[in-house]
């Protein structure tokens, strides 16, 4: 990159999924629980206390967590999915955690829910009252937000609803139309939480479109059009018609496959949900898994001017369409092209890369463990990419679909915090037919210097031939990378910036520790009267709160 001032830049993460709240590394501190010390094992029983107000022991907790038994009287009262398909695997939200008691909700989605959470939690932890301090610096129109899920508001609250009312003899509400639209996530953020004026759309890319919608903003942020952008994906896929779609393309763990997954290893026939999905192994498929994820992504030069925490940077994410495809839902060559270019992106921008890592899509499908795995070992090979260490999180979280990219991200920030990655834990032992040349498959939690790590790698693949990969350097090469072009005075004025934003991050993880997140839902507030709070002149738009809109 020729201009690392321009370099794109991570400043916040924020969320939710099966293991947990995205800000502080606490779903990624549950995926390595057993790694960790006492009081961090103290700090994720805590947040995880916190969703609840009925009283559990440290094993209940733990257990209400990351794939197990999917709760039949919230997610499927009717048994269409637990008993009529056979499937009781499903990676949902840690239990007793019930987003709508928190605001508003309105008959919200269950994905509007989480992303109003995931935002929320995403601007507590980035540090900078966003209000306050942000927003009276960038032109309205130097902001955009890129969200929303591969598949859609699918709950009785969004299309669900629509497409079951008159078979249930019922009427369609006058939300149900509007709460199903694919961007509605990108709305509420704009409409109910930012007040944003900004540009804003989402990216559908089947499994990829959390690394689409992140394509999309960096784009802007390389061409000066935007100073800032949000961009996330919010996925509540774990409904009976979601499931009984991939039940017919035979890619979800039902029961049976589970059964006999255990039965070829030996592992007798009481079967355990939790070790499921087992990504890269002798394996039956994949676990459906909810999750939001969000980041607060702008530019270097942009991040040290507001005293920004960075956490890694995003030079850029490379998308491949599969060409001619024996089926849609079949892999094909675009992921090759993608893994390539990512390889060759961070070698030439590091340019001694030492130890690097790929969290893999790894669905725990028998056409996943053999295609991706030959895509890594050859990319790597062809491109001497040394030491490549290769894990994978869907044993542990399932597949959120959309955001799935963005539970990448979090583990990626999470192992540079904490030097720990989390291993394929479920995965015994590698197939027979997965590819292994040049690659170092975790099977189990690896501790590491961070500093080591110089780069991680994010792939993600989707029906439709929808390929992405995103080069992550690591928040030490970007260290580096700014005490070399910053002047000292610059370095200091910005420390002196970090140092408040990360006290902020600090009092806002000690409230969402309490259980005090202080979800953002402005509805209805301070509307703008375009007869009052709009003036438009030959050089400017002037809007009232908002900085000037030059013409």
């Amino acid at each position: 990159m020729s201009d690392f001032k321009k370099l794109p830049v991570i400043c916040s993460i924020g969320g939710i999924n099966s293991a947990g709240r995205t800000s502080n590394e606490m779903s990624y501190k549950r995926m390595v629980f057993n790694n960790l010390d006492s009081e961090l094992k103290k700090e994720v029983i805590t947040d995880l206390d916190s969703i609840s107000d009925v009283e559990r022991s440290k094993e209940e907790i733990l257990r209400g967590t990351l794939v197990r038994q999917l709760n039949k009287k919230l997610y499927d009262p009717d048994g269409l999915i637990t008993e009529i398909m056979g499937v009781n695997a499903a990676a949902q939200l840690p239990d007793n955690f019930d987003i709508s008691k928190l605001y508003n909700s309105r008959q919200h989605p269950k994905g509007i829910q989480m992303t109003i959470f995931g935002v929320s939690d995403l601007l507590g932890n980035f540090g900078i009252d966003w209000e306050n301090e942000l927003k009276p610096l960038i032109d309205p129109n130097r902001l955009a937000v890129f969200s929303g899920p591969a598949i859609g508001q699918l709950d009785y609250d969004g299309m669900g609803g629509l497409m079951q009312s008159r078979l249930k003899e019922s009427r369609s509400t006058s939300k149900n139309l509007s709460m199903s639209l694919i961007e509605m996530s990108a709305d509420f953020i704009n409409a109910y939480i930012l007040g944003s004026i900004g540009k804003t759309g989402m990216v559908a890319g089947a499994c990829a479109t959390y690394l689409y919608n992140m394509s999309a903003a960096l784009n802007l942020l390389k061409n000066n059009d935007i100073d800032i952008a949000i961009v996330g994906s919010s996925e509540a896929p774990i409904v009976p018609e979601v499931t009984d779609g991939f039940l017919a393309t035979t890619g979800i763990a039902d029961d049976k496959k589970i059964l006999a997954m255990q039965e070829r290893n030996g592992e007798g026939n009481n079967i355990d949900l939790t070790k499921a999905c087992r990504p890269f192994g002798d394996n039956c498929g994949l676990i459906l898994g909810e999750s939001a994820q969000f980041s607060v992504v702008t530019t270097l030069d942009f991040a040290i001017e507001i005293g920004a925490d960075i956490l890694c940077a995003v030079p850029e994410i490379f998308i491949n369409a599969d060409g001619i495809k024996k089926s849609i839902s079949s892999p094909g060559i675009g992921n090759y092209i993608t893994m390539a270019q990512a390889f060759s992106k961070s070698k030439k921008d590091i340019t001694e890369l030492k130890n690097s890592l790929i969290i893999a899509h790894g669905t725990g499908t028998f056409q996943n463990r053999s295609t991706e795995s030959d895509v890594i070992s050859k990319a790597a090979t062809s491109l001497k990419v040394k030491d490549l260490l290769v894990t994978g999180l869907k044993g542990y979280i399932g597949h959120s679909m959309g955001p799935a990219g963005g539970d990448g991200l979090l583990a990626a920030i999470g192992i540079w915090q904490n030097g720990i990655i989390p291993g394929l834990e479920t995965t015994p032992k590698l197939a027979d037919d997965v590819s292994t040349e040049g690659l170092d498959f975790c099977l189990s939690n690896r501790e590491i210097d961070p500093q080591d790590l110089d780069a991680a790698y994010i792939n993600a693949k989707g029906f439709g031939g929808n390929n992405g990969t995103a080069p992550i350097y690591s928040p030490y090469i970007v260290k580096k990378i700014i005490n070399k072009i910053y002047p000292k005075k610059d370095l200091k004025k910005y420390h002196q910036k970090l140092e408040k934003t990360q006290d902020n991050k600090i009092k806002y993880n000690q409230k969402a520790l309490n259980g005090n997140y202080d979800l953002i839902y402005r509805f209805n507030e301070k509307v703008l009267n375009p007869e009052e709070d709009l003036s438009i002149s030959e050089s400017s738009i002037k809007l009232t709160g908002y900085k000037d809109i030059k013409l």
